[in-house]
């Protein structure tokens, strides 16, 4: 959220100068940015989500807000228009707090915010950086240990309260999936959360698939006239993305507005109904059927 923030006010080569809130104190991982330095916002976007380096979220809150709380002020606001009715922000970082919270559901709103921002996807799919900002050329690994596996994102976290956590992203076997791990145990080699994230992928690929509810040029309906029938046929692929341990059921759901529509699972189709081009004309005589009766 903090990058999305700082990129609404910034484009990529932009500079700053850093600074820091007043009383400001070192907590969790950083990169000991010095302040009243300049930096371009692509590389403050590089010890943010590629290092993982809180300092850098307060200097990106700092570049944007006169002082922190209008900046949480703008990410919570920002949350609320994507509706993350579930999410609340209480400092630019992520650092433990009460009132700082969000739920899954919510994380995966935000991840598919983000992923339309190619600036972000390409810092983030960064295996290491180089920079002098500190007075000596040093060399920032990422801490997503899971690139070379083609997790090209998003964002890894560890917290006391949270857990390892992890936001990958994968564009690999023609999908591109997102999956979301929290509270992982923060094992010896902290790397449960990656092993996670495998787990979920390969759970992901081997049982949700795009299925053919419909294929193209399947009969739809039959229009029966006398002794004529006529078929229409389904003119392109019905598909959905469907779990494919589930069973599921095609179903007939209403005719309105001269349109069928059916349903499957929580997908919603119509098609149009075609007026039959056959007619039949009856033509009465009321004299001759009164005399035909009165025959009888």
């Amino acid at each position: 959220m903090t990058a999305l923030i700082l990129l609404e006010n910034y484009k990529f080569n932009d500079y700053i100068t850093t600074k820091y809130p007043i009383n400001y104190e070192n907590k969790g991982k950083v990169a000991n940015i010095p302040s009243n330095t300049e930096i371009s916002i692509e590389n403050l976007l590089k010890f943010l989500l590629i290092y993982s380096a809180n300092d850098a979220a307060y200097i990106a809150a700092l570049s944007v807000s006169n002082n922190l709380d209008e900046f949480i002020n703008l990410m919570n606001d920002k949350a609320e228009e994507l509706n993350m009715n579930n999410t609340k922000f209480t400092n630019p970082d992520g650092i433990d707090d009460e009132n700082h919270y969000t739920t899954l559901n919510d994380l995966l709103i935000l991840s598919l915010e983000v992923v339309k921002n190619l600036e972000i996807v390409t810092v983030v799919s960064k295996t290491s950086f180089i920079s002098d900002i500190t007075g000596k050329e040093t060399r920032y690994e990422s801490t997503n240990m899971l690139i070379e596996d083609g997790f090209v994102g998003l964002k890894t976290g560890w917290t006391d309260k949270a857990g390892l956590t992890f936001i990958g992203l994968n564009q690999n076997n023609n999908r591109e999936i997102i999956t979301i791990v929290n509270k992982s145990k923060v094992d010896e080699n902290k790397y449960s959360h990656f092993s996670d994230t495998k787990l979920l992928y390969k759970t992901s690929i081997e049982i949700f698939q795009n299925f053919n509810i419909i294929n193209k040029y399947q009969n739809l309906y039959i229009i029966r006239n006398g002794n004529t029938i006529n078929y229409y046929k389904n003119q392109e692929d019905w598909s959905a993305f469907a779990n494919l341990n589930k069973n599921y059921n095609l179903k007939y759901k209403k005719i309105s507005d001269n349109n069928i529509y059916f349903q499957f699972d929580k997908y919603e189709n119509s098609y149009k109904l075609i007026n039959s081009k056959y007619k039949i004309k009856w033509k009465f005589d009321p004299l001759k059927l009164f005399q035909l009766i009165a025959s009888q």
